[in-house]
């Protein structure tokens, strides 16, 4: 199978944005593309087959696809994966390769039989996925703004984890294992709906430490965590299914409606009603 750009990534914007909450979605079938992508575990675990190759990514995994490159997934048994998507055009990345040097972009992403794959910290993943999640909001704004937001995002990309190959985490501060397994059930549905009283239980410290933990490291509230992932829930409900606005409201963990509609345009620079009409159908990466 093969995916082609011209049906996928608007040509204006040079690139699309897709987000995967469970890993029935992420796709099982064997296919290549026309363009580039990046894909970023932001939970769980998935088997990726690449190239006649399997390997087992779990959250953190940043991994770099090219044109040609032949993979699909498959699920690990008792894990989900929650999974971002960016896909851009041929013509964006021969730009930024002319631009960062394209020698250095030859060696460090297109020599490989196997994609580039680089292992983020807690604290580089929880701000990559927010950093993709913003530009997903852009969709909604004027095209040549997209376009230019995304070519600035992916540079950053390009140049922190790929191309300077002495970077260096040694500075990031590694989350205790407290909050790494605390963030990884609350992205179950029953514990994220339930909200901050599931988190404050799961945790078992005080709630000021838990506050103080969350900012140090996640750069961000228990609420705030919380919200997102009911919001990125939302997300998928409205374009999975045919449910009213007020039941996805209760059903993600939102007891009002006039808060659900502030926080949702919040995260995605729309109206839910807006959102569900205008959302391009998912890349299936």
């Amino acid at each position: 199978m093969e995916l082609r750009a011209a049906t996928i990534i608007d040509s204006e914007i040079q690139g699309h944005y897709a987000f995967f909450p469970f890993v029935q979605q992420i796709s099982t079938r064997e296919h290549r593309h026309d363009f580039y992508e990046v894909f970023l575990i932001v939970s769980g675990m998935v088997n990726h087959h690449i190239n006649g190759n399997t390997e087992q990514l779990s959250q953190g995994c940043l991994v770099f696809i090219r044109p040609d490159d032949r993979h699909y997934f498959s699920g690990v048994t008792d894990h989900n994966c929650r999974l971002i998507n960016l896909a851009f055009a041929r013509s964006l990345f021969d730009d930024l390769a002319a631009f960062l040097g394209p020698q250095v972009v030859q060696s460090s992403l297109l020599q490989s039989d196997q994609p580039p794959t680089v292992w983020l910290s807690s604290t580089e993943r929880s701000q990559l996925a927010d950093e993709f999640q913003r530009w997903g909001k852009q969709l909604y704004r004027p095209k040549a703004e997209s376009r230019l937001e995304l070519r600035v995002m992916l540079a950053g990309v390009l140049t922190r984890y790929y191309l300077n190959n002495a970077r260096s985490t040694s500075k990031l501060r590694p989350a205790p294992d407290w909050l790494t397994e605390i963030c990884q059930k609350m992205y179950e549905e029953k514990h994220f709906i339930e909200g901050r009283a599931a988190l404050m239980r799961l945790a078992n410290r005080s709630p000021e430490y838990v506050n103080r933990t969350f900012r140090l490291y996640l750069n961000m509230t228990p609420s705030e965590f919380i919200n997102g992932l009911r919001l990125d829930y939302a997300a998928e409900l409205l374009l999975q299914t045919q449910r009213s606005v007020i039941d996805i409201c209760f059903e993600t963990g939102f007891g009002n409606l006039s808060h659900f509609y502030h926080r949702f345009k919040e995260r995605w620079g729309c109206s839910p009603e807006q959102f569900r009409k205008t959302r391009r159908d998912p890349l299936v990466p």
